[in-house]
């Protein structure tokens, strides 16, 4: 189950679709997480019925290279791509 706080991030500039997706792919992953290992999970975790889709692995792929802390930490970094701002994520 997503988390109340999550959903706050949709004015953000991702939406909710994108976090239930997201939310989906990454359960079960241990923070913290490097970008390639975000990507490599979400494909190596899922299957069948609930496989990552092709839109959820762009979206991962444009995120700003670096460490994420937390699922917080890699909705922020979805944001500010879809802002068409990409940065590292450890903000610089």
């Amino acid at each position: 189950m997503i988390e109340k706080s999550r959903w706050y991030k949709v004015a953000a500039g991702v939406y909710s679709e994108d976090i239930a997706r997201f939310d989906r792919a990454l359960r079960g992953l241990h923070y913290p997480a490097e970008k390639w290992q975000l990507i490599a999970h979400a494909v190596q975790s899922t299957d069948g019925p609930e496989a990552v889709d092709l839109r959820t692995i762009e979206q991962f792929w444009a995120l700003p290279t670096g460490r994420y802390r937390n699922f917080d930490q890699v909705l922020d970094g979805a944001a500010r791509t879809a802002r068409g701002h990409p940065r590292r994520a450890d903000g610089v």
